[in-house]
This record gives structure tokens, C-alpha cells and sequence, in this order.
């Protein structure tokens, strides 16, 4: 399994496209080629970061550049980036981040 860091600059009048052809894409990579689910943030400084879990970096590699009918997601996001960094690949050594469901139940009373 590896988990990719992206990050991202955002035009603020396209946040919302940004979001949604951002969401679009994850569930292809659910779908389609092995991805795990990700997680998008917003900084206080106005970056965008999300990372992503896979099944192995091949995984990875087979979803870029992949022409399908999702195209017009990639255009939303596209368009809404104003500054792309480059993907930070990333293999868990250790792991302690729990499950959201896991973590509330435990604080009730």
C-alpha cells in the first residue's frame, strides 16, 4: 500500500468546481483502479492538500493520464488550479489514525 500527498492553489471563485470534479475523480479511482479513498483539506493559508491510499504505486501510475468518459471532471479541476505541486509518494511505516466511527464512539459517555 502507499499513500500519495497532493497539493494544490486554488482560485477562490472555483472551489466549489474544484470540489466536485475533485469528488468525481476519487470514486473513479474507487471504481476503477485501485485506490483506497482520500481525504481533501483546506489550510488556513488557502492550500488545498489531499492524500490518497492505493493498493500499490502500479496502481497508482495505471489512473494518470487516463482518457474516459470523467474527462470534463479533470477539465473542472484544471481550470480551478492556479499552482499544482508535484505528488509526494509515500509508504506507511507506522499507523495510528483510526477510523472516524471508532474515534466518536469512544467519547460518548
Amino acid at each position: 500500500m502507499i499513500t500519495v500527498l497532493f497539493r494544490w492553489d486554488i482560485k477562490p471563485q472555483y472551489e466549489q468546481a474544484f470540489k466536485e470534479g475533485w469528488s468525481e475523480i476519487i470514486h473513479r479511482n474507487v471504481e476503477k483502479y485501485g485506490a483506497l479513498g482520500s481525504r481533501l483539506h483546506k489550510t488556513h493559508d488557502n492550500q488545498w492538500i489531499s492524500y490518497s491510499q492505493w493498493l500499490s504505486e502500479e496502481h497508482f501510475n495505471n489512473a494518470q493520464n487516463c482518457q474516459d468518459k470523467h474527462e470534463v471532471a479533470r477539465v473542472k479541476m484544471i481550470t480551478a488550479i492556479q499552482r499544482t505541486y508535484k505528488p509526494i509518494i509515500m509508504v506507511p511505516v507506522l499507523d495510528h489514525l483510526l477510523a472516524e466511527a471508532t474515534t466518536h464512539s469512544q467519547l460518548l459517555p
